[in-house]
């Protein structure tokens, strides 16, 4: 049973909040607040140290309109009683005017308490930065102060105006001046930080928050198709996040699904791998023997036989290891590519009596590169366009292998006549299992593997041209 002295029931609310402060929320609430805070002193300021000028020109004004009152007065004694009740209602004990440079002394309370602590204030020559600390120092001062107030006259000529007056009433009307206005001030800043936190919530911290946790979601479980990404039409970053987190996991899922049919089509070829080279053993053997047959055309195709088993033992051999990172790495030798395409055009070519094969190859011509990857790549190139050119109705079935040296490199371009790659399929040609002509039967790994051996060994397979004209392929290999 937990104790109510356990601290441990505190854990959760204050890793909540931690959470919460270190999330974008979270800081954005404490910039709104911050924001807040700060438009409550730039407001502040200013309209204290203004309501405590107006409060001191304002008894400055009276007591100017007291001494012209008294001025006008004919009658001596009612000027005395007059002047006691202007300076009373002023609420000043001093007033004098400088004028002409002389100081002439226009009210005056004999009554008046002597000053302990006189403080001037000279407004003809203060800046706003100083109004203010006098507004605040004011709002703290003790009591007992007495102001020393100058200033430029307002309703007769002169040079300047002083005041001398009790700080006490000045002080109150400050405070009070001061807590109304924050409490105002306050609510309209903290209403309208509200909205703004709200708006940039909804606007900003929303989305970031949905994109984050269906990221978070697709790190666990990337296979689920029930996660979705949110795709908005925003045109900013975050627009632009969402639809990229969209195709990558669409990109990522289109790559599990190929890797689980690879993992799926690996399993099933080491399944066949050991029948499939017994089968291949036998046929050596008759190879063997047709080797010693009477015939003289036997005899002659025998050898061709014995090399087409033979690499087929080793493309049974090979394809179990497709993939692997252990992998043996190329043979890289030098090779004569009118050799290599001769005998890739020869085995390629074998049932498909309607191609015209013809070629182009500079004399002399040499590349590095591993035999037996080469040819794979150029019975694979050859064999698909015979086979585009044979189903195709056009009556030009030409097929042209071109081979020339270009800035050290080797390019050779298998051209044929056929009807081209589907528009939907090129951008995605050289992947596993993508097919340009799957009633063929094939299984949409011959372009993937002949890329890949390509690069094996330092070149580029690539598709230069397709279309209702035909197609052409490219393979660059260093050259010798």
């Amino acid at each position: 049973m937990t104790s109510p002295f356990d601290p441990q029931p505190k854990a959760v609310p204050l890793a909540r909040v931690s959470a919460f402060a270190n999330s974008l929320a979270g800081r954005l609430l404490a910039l709104t607040v911050l924001a807040v805070l700060a438009g409550e002193v730039f407001v502040f300021a200013p309209a204290l140290a203004g309501f405590h000028e107006n409060w001191l020109r304002e008894r400055m004004n009276l007591a100017q309109v007291a001494a012209l009152a008294l001025e006008a007065s004919p009658d001596q004694d009612m000027a005395q009683s007059l002047e006691y009740e202007l300076l009373s209602n002023a609420g000043v004990q001093r007033a004098a005017l400088q004028r002409a440079g002389e100081r002439v002394l226009l009210l005056e309370d004999p009554n008046a308490p002597t000053a302990e602590h006189l403080v001037t204030y000279d407004y003809r020559r203060s800046s706003g930065l100083r109004r203010f600390n006098w507004a605040l120092e004011t709002l703290l001062a003790p009591p007992g102060r007495v102001l020393l107030v100058l200033a430029r006259p307002r309703f007769e000529s002169g040079e300047f105006i002083e005041i001398m007056l009790s700080e006490a009433p000045l002080k109150r009307a400050v405070g009070a001046f001061a807590g109304r206005f924050a409490r105002v001030s306050m609510l309209i800043l903290m209403a309208a930080g509200a909205l703004m936190y709200a708006a940039l919530t909804a606007a900003f911290v929303q989305p970031m928050l949905e994109l984050t946790r269906a990221i978070e979601r697709f790190r666990d479980k990337p296979e689920d198709v029930s996660i979705a990404f949110p795709r908005s039409t925003r045109g900013d970053e975050i627009g632009r996040a969402q639809r990229a987190a969209a195709d990558m996991a669409e990109q990522v899922r289109n790559a599990l699904r190929q890797n689980e049919r690879l993992a799926a089509l690996g399993a099933a070829v080491a399944r066949i791998g050991h029948d499939l080279r017994n089968m291949l053993s036998t046929a050596q053997l008759v190879a063997d023997r047709l080797t010693q047959s009477d015939d003289p055309a036997v005899r002659q195709l025998a050898p061709r036989l014995e090399r087409t088993i033979a690499r087929a033992a080793g493309l049974a051999a090979s394809t179990l290891k497709y993939g692997r990172v252990d992998e043996a790495p190329p043979e890289l030798q030098k090779l004569n590519v009118a050799e290599a395409v001769e005998e890739a055009a020869a085995d390629a070519l074998i049932g498909f009596g309607a191609i015209d094969y013809r070629h182009d190859i500079e004399a002399g011509l040499s590349c590095i590169g591993d035999s037996e990857h080469l040819h794979r790549v150029l019975v694979n190139l050859i064999r698909n366009s015979a086979r585009a050119m044979q189903d195709h109705a056009r009556k030009d079935k030409s097929l042209w292998i071109r081979a020339g040296r270009d800035e050290g490199r080797c390019q050779i371009e298998i051209i044929d006549h056929g009807p081209g790659v589907p528009e939907n399929l090129r951008a995605r040609l050289f992947e596993p299992f993508v097919s340009a002509a799957p009633e063929a039967g094939g299984a949409g790994l011959g372009l993937a593997i002949a890329r890949e051996l390509t690069r094996a060994m330092g070149g580029e397979l690539a598709l230069m041209r397709t279309g209702a004209e035909g197609t052409t392929f490219q393979i660059i290999l260093p050259a010798a």
